[in-house]
């Protein structure tokens, strides 16, 4: 009797034939599946997760794709056919599909007996909207190629995806590539896979997985038109560039090293894309701007003016405010040898308890036969926040600044800081009555 065995990862029917959405085969094999660590378990090894268990099978052939090469696993179901031992129907649904080497492992959530007859069923608008990415992303890199731009890797998202280039591009050529891609969409060129000894020609198979042994696997090549790209690749592909439908290139990232990540979207997704971006500008245009769409840049650009002129206002305001709140203090310490001075400030943003400070700091420069001192004979607490607010901030420097801090530290349950000579903490949460506690005790100082 013959052992059967599972179509290997290069020679899959769904790898032959991307357009087969069933197929009837058989159960191989199926076994409990320990999912493999991540990295953040790999960190926590002393801490045990447990997981739900699963299982994992393999088929004859298979029309479900792996993860691999870029492209996520498909979904699906997997029906049982009636049968003398099972005569009732009984539908899975396929968790997920992984590269096991050169298997294809199918994750469900209970085991089905090896020599069961089955049919898989792929979820076709999932197959579709992969392909139209996979290959739009290999058109696009080809044009790039041209171009002397080569694309270091690549990301397929739920909506937006990006290639990763060595430099950011120009919006101009980023303008043009996406023109270029869009004819070659348009001129419908074939798409076809051919393995590596009907190329003919020496390819680049660096790139593919170390745990994917070429000499027993299949390396496919996937070509677009008669010489607008070769590269290996095991997923599923279009068979025209018409079936891409179209391409949009959207902003760049700059990342490490001078690379960019250019975002784009392909297909159905572009139409998608557009209706919800106008959505979303229609909204901002009519309920938050009060103008027509035409208009919104015009009105953001005066929007954004207006916020810079209140921002310099509010800046020169505080310092003023600023400014007062230090000749107070200066009049308050000038007289006394070892005096206390604190400055309380609701809001929990620290700029003017700064400016307080450097306002403060000028005067004593500019007067120094004043003898005031906040480093080693005068004390001046900076606090602010409240109940209410997120926290706060605290500040003490002078002599007395270990002192202070020690009580501050009684009165507010969630501070915590130090420093020496100079105290500086952070207040998480104010419970309540603290604050009305902690600047009943400033006073008396």
């Amino acid at each position: 009797m013959t052992t059967a065995t599972s179509t290997i990862v290069g020679a899959l029917a769904c790898q032959k034939n991307s357009f087969l959405k069933t197929l009837n085969t058989k159960v191989v094999s199926s076994y409990e599946f320990i999912p493999p660590a991540t990295a953040k378990e790999k960190q926590n090894k002393n801490k045990s997760a447990s997981k739900e268990l699963k299982y994992g099978v393999e088929f004859e052939d298979t029309v479900l794709f792996p993860e691999g090469g870029g492209q996520p696993f498909d979904k699906g179901t997997i029906t049982v056919l009636n049968t003398d031992s099972c005569p009732e129907s009984k539908t899975f649904q396929v968790n997920a599909i992984l590269r096991d080497k050169l298997k294809a492992v199918h994750i469900v959530d209970e085991p089905i007996e090896p020599g069961t007859n089955v049919l898989l069923e792929v979820d076709w608008n999932r197959r579709v909207d992969i392909m139209q990415q996979h290959t739009g992303q290999h058109l696009l890199s080809a044009v790039f190629d041209t171009l002397k731009l080569d694309t270091l890797s690549w990301s397929m998202g739920d909506v937006i995806n990006y290639i990763e280039l060595p430099e950011k591009v120009p919006d101009e050529v980023v303008k043009q590539v996406q023109e270029r891609v869009n004819q070659l969409i348009f001129e419908a060129h074939p798409i076809h896979v051919v393995t590596q000894d009907d190329h003919g020609v020496e390819i680049d198979t660096s790139h593919l997985p170390d745990d994917y042994d070429q000499s027993k696997g299949v390396v496919r090549i996937v070509k677009i038109g008669d010489d607008i790209d070769s590269n290996p690749c095991c997923g599923t592909h279009l068979s025209n560039t018409s079936q891409i439908g179209s391409i949009a290139l959207f902003n760049q990232t700059s990342i490490r090293g001078g690379h960019s990540r250019l975002y784009f979207t392909c297909g159905s997704r572009v139409a998608k894309v557009a209706a919800e971006y106008f959505d979303i500008l229609k909204t901002v245009s009519g309920t938050q701007l009060s103008c027509q769409i035409d208009d919104v840049t015009t009105k953001v650009d005066q929007l954004s003016t207006n916020y810079r002129k209140a921002n310099s206002t509010i800046a020169n305001l505080t310092k003023e405010l600023a400014n007062l709140k230090a000749t107070e203090i200066f009049n308050r310490l000038n007289p006394t040898e070892d005096g206390v001075a604190y400055v309380y400030r609701e809001e929990n943003n620290p700029e003017y308890l700064t400016t307080v400070q450097k306002e403060l700091a000028t005067m004593i420069n500019a007067n120094k036969d004043c003898g005031i001192d906040i480093t080693k004979k005068h004390t001046l607490v900076l606090i602010n926040g409240n109940q209410t607010s997120n926290g706060g901030m605290v500040k003490i420097s002078g002599p007395k600044a270990n002192d202070i801090a020690t009580e501050l530290k009684q009165k507010i349950t969630n501070l915590k800081g130090g420093g020496k000579g100079i105290f500086q903490g952070k207040i998480t949460k104010y419970e309540k009555g603290e604050i009305e506690s902690v600047l009943s005790y400033l006073d008396s100082l």
